[in-house]
């Protein structure tokens, strides 16, 4: 009778050891994975309040300066933060090739930073031959294109 009690107790000691380690090993994960959606909850709240539009007016012949070389674009923050005009916070694409941050130069308009319902000038030091172009501006994940003929 006591060689029975002592066999369900260690049984018993075993099955609590290794419900410990499982739980551990449980709570170990669950922390791993509330980082991680913190983070990327984080990433995305960040996106939501990035917002960009090109308001050039392709049609009124301003995007391009065939004596200067130079494709312009105005960009208006319709998000809810500011947004950094320095680095490589902006991205520029013409034709679908990725133009070097030395290669263009960014002004805000109005103001000395680009908050949200500010304007910037984009200027591209770039020649593109006569006929059809796309410009296109990103932002973090936010991407505007623009068509334009020259």
């Amino acid at each position: 009778m006591a060689g029975t009690s002592i066999s369900e107790l260690i049984i018993f000691i075993a099955a609590v050891s290794i419900a410990a380690a499982v739980s551990g090993a449980m709570i170990t994960t669950v922390g791993g994975i509330s980082g991680s959606l913190d983070e990327r909850g984080a990433d995305i709240a960040s996106d939501i309040a990035t917002d960009i539009e090109i308001i050039s007016d392709p049609a009124s012949g301003a995007v391009y300066d065939s004596s200067n070389g130079e494709v312009r674009v105005l960009v208006k923050n319709t998000g809810r933060r500011t947004i950094a005009t320095e680095g490589s916070a902006i991205e520029i694409l013409i034709d679908g090739r990725y133009i070097p941050s030395s290669e263009y130069t960014i002004t805000v308009l109005d103001g000395s930073a680009w908050h949200d319902r500010d304007v910037v000038r984009i200027v591209v030091n770039k020649s593109v031959t006569s006929g059809d172009h796309r410009v296109t501006v990103i932002v973090e994940s936010e991407q505007e294109t623009l068509r334009f003929r020259t």
